[in-house]
């Protein structure tokens, strides 16, 4: 990779001139949309708005949300063939997922220049943070097994608590359909990846079942970059009674994979094991029209073991293992006094524990051994005010108490309005809210870098925007301002007695601001094109020195981002897409830098494509021939420093339901 530098498209200049290209192509698909497709644009293709309940708890469009939301569904994740989940959230406004290296390396979600920590992960309501790190690696989840994904940006802790700070990612398994079905499907491609699926479902009589297992295998672009997943996902609903319905859903997954670059370089020998596991349950009561009642209870685990043998070319060893448990009740109602109002009130509690085990060797020197082990639990109430006028004009107002064994007792609210104006097509929308995250169990209680003192961090969050939605059409432009100001960022601190290696103390202040801008419209009937974008400027306060002279800008967090589309439907049965991908340089730590340094920006072209269809006189309900090509120019780039992606690579598959 030494000698690609200089032929990089993510250097400054020619990063550049690929914005100023998106700009000239936005303009041109917008001044020829304008110009005279209003006849093809009421032919177009026109599928169901889809529905949102993680913004509000209240199963709503999209068109009907003060806050910024986007769904994925099931149908966009069908067209790109995506591996795992960090490939369908590209492209989505505000949010920033990238991946260390090949397929299964870390991933991680962050919203609108907050951290990964910032970030609410769940599975169907549940939440999967781990109680360790904080934060939710995607990089071991396939979405064979789910409906849609639902991502709420802005701070949500009104509703969700800690770690809600920036937005809440809510991925939604799938429900059974009418009858009974199954299917499997297999791909192929580069870099002898084999991915697979299968499942079955089925409904009827007030029961609906669906199961799916999933698994992906492939060695990588470098040394030791194998990766071997399987994945298992269920859900299912049952009516008991009249009145009563009790859903259940169950998720693990299971990883292996070679780590081939980490702390000590480019490593032959480090591995890590990974696995998560998931039960939730929820039982829901209609105690008449107006008043319903439910209550859920979840436990998630997650086992984790990091290895770094013993190695003739590298120096030291470590061996890091994570247990972890998370512990949910919730109970919760909602009253609904008339067609402009709706109450929820409701209490959840959440136990976390932990258990990190670490050992360090440095020949001659003494192992280094570290053994945490803690619990913490979280009592809150909440409340939430839905009023909607004549469905044109609605108004969220919500408010949440946490009190944390470790954190102390946390207020937030949140404030959202949205109107919508029929004539012209257009909502107007604005929010306001506050979120907080509590300190995990290790920078509480490790011994190398923990304080008992921490403090949680927090957010201050406002957006505004407008949305145009044309009637019968898919066409959406979109736009939104935000602002958030982050307050107690949690970092390594100077060295002192005890902590020879410096603690970690609340003295970060941080800023990040921008614009958020989605458009999506169909200038012919067989051909559309999409455009999303978003400008994030932050700054932070109370860096330190060094890292001050580096950047001013919080790490890890590119200023432009950006995704232009080319979408086809020739016919019913022939879905194809055409992707340019754009990102500017950001500042971050590489795997052995003592110091942040710049990643250069880039830009990469894929494509998907997808053809199906029901085969006649069969019992098979339909047929599908996938195709996915990822970095079609074949340029080298990285998304996080140090960690190469793959060139040119390709994933060519075939579907089969019954």
């Amino acid at each position: 990779m030494q000698g690609c530098n200089r032929n990089r498209l993510g250097e400054r200049g020619s990063a550049a001139r690929g914005f100023h290209a998106m700009g000239r192509m936005v303009v041109l698909i917008v001044a020829s949309w304008l110009a005279g497709s209003v006849g093809a644009m009421a032919q177009e293709p026109v599928r169901t708005e889809p529905v949102v309940v993680t913004a509000t708890r209240i199963e709503e469009k999209v068109s009907e949300q003060a806050s910024s939301v986007s769904v994925v569904t099931r149908e966009d994740m069908d067209q790109k063939n995506p591996s795992l989940a960090g490939d369908v959230l590209q492209g989505i406004p505000g949010v920033d997922v990238q991946r260390t290296g090949s397929l299964g390396g870390l991933e991680n979600i962050k919203i609108r220049g907050g951290k990964s920590t910032h970030t609410l992960v769940m599975i169907d309501g549940f939440p999967v943070n781990s109680p360790s790190s904080g934060e939710f690696d995607i990089s071991a989840l396939p979405v064979d097994g789910f409906e849609r994904v639902e991502i709420v940006r802005g701070a949500q802790s009104a509703l969700y608590g800690s770690n809600a700070m920036g937005g809440v990612v809510n991925f939604i398994p799938r429900k059974g359909e009418e009858g009974r079905q199954y299917g499997a499907g297999l791909s192929g491609g580069s870099f002898n990846t084999l991915q697979w699926s299968g499942f079955g479902q089925g409904a009827g009589k007030g029961k609906n079942l669906h199961l799916g297992v999933s698994g992906i295998k492939s060695e990588g672009t470098l040394p030791n970059d194998d990766t071997d997943l399987f994945s298992f996902v269920g859900s299912g609903e049952t009516s008991v009674g009249e009145r009563n319905r009790v859903h259940l859903v169950a998720f693990s997954t299971d990883e292996e994979k070679g780590i081939p670059i980490d702390d000590r370089g480019p490593d032959p020998v480090a591995r890590r094991k990974r696995r998560d596991i998931l039960g939730g349950l929820r039982w829901e009561t209609t105690v008449s029209e107006s008043v319903r009642f439910s209550v859920s209870g979840a436990e998630f685990d997650e086992f984790l073991h990091v290895s770094e043998p013993p190695d003739p070319s590298l120096f030291g060893s470590s061996d890091f293992q994570v247990k972890t448990r998370k512990t949910l009740f919730r109970a919760e109602g909602s009253l609904k006094t008339s067609s402009v109002s709706t109450t929820f009130l409701g209490f959840e509690y959440v136990k976390d524990r932990a258990r990190n085990d670490a050992v360090f060797r440095f020949p001659p020197f003494p192992d280094f051994v570290t053994d945490v082990s803690a619990s913490t639990y979280n009592r809150s109430y909440f409340l939430q005010e839905e009023l909607r006028f004549r469905k044109r004009t609605g108004v969220s107002l919500g408010a949440r108490l946490d009190d944390n064994s470790e954190a102390g007792t946390k207020v937030n609210p949140k404030v959202a309005v949205f109107h919508q104006f029929d004539r012209i097509d257009v909502t107007l929308r604005s929010a306001y809210g506050r979120g907080f995250r509590v300190p995990t169990i290790v920078e509480k209680f490790d011994p190398t870098s923990g304080n008992p003192d921490l403090s949680p961090e927090t957010a201050i969050s406002y957006e505004a925007g407008a949305d145009f939605r044309p009637k019968g059409t898919r066409t959406v432009v979109s736009a939104t301002y935000f602002y958030q100001d982050f307050r107690g960022l949690i970092q390594q601190g100077p060295p002192n007695t005890g902590h020879p290696f410096g603690q970690l103390q609340n003295v970060g202040g941080a800023f990040s601001r921008g614009v958020e801008a989605q458009a999506t419209w169909w200038f012919h009937p067989a051909v559309g094109a999409g455009v999303s974008y978003t400008y994030t400027d932050t700054g932070t306060k109370n860096a330190s020195p060094a890292i001050a002279a580096i950047t001013s800008r919080i790490l890890g967090i590119p200023q432009h981002r950006g995704t232009a589309s080319l979408l086809f439907s020739p016919s019913p049965h022939l879905q194809a897409q055409l992707d340019w991908r754009l990102e500017s340089d950001q500042y971050e730590f590489g795997p052995t830098d003592f110091l942040p340094g710049r990643r250069p920006g880039n830009a990469v072209v894929n494509a998907h494509a997808r053809y199906a269809w029901e085969p006649a006189g069969s019992e098979v309900r339909e047929m599908a021939l996938t195709m996915k090509v990822q970095n079609l120019l074949n340029r080298d780039y990285e998304e996080r420093k140090g960690f190469p992606s793959p060139g040119f690579n390709f994933l060519f598959g075939a579907e089969l339901s019954i």
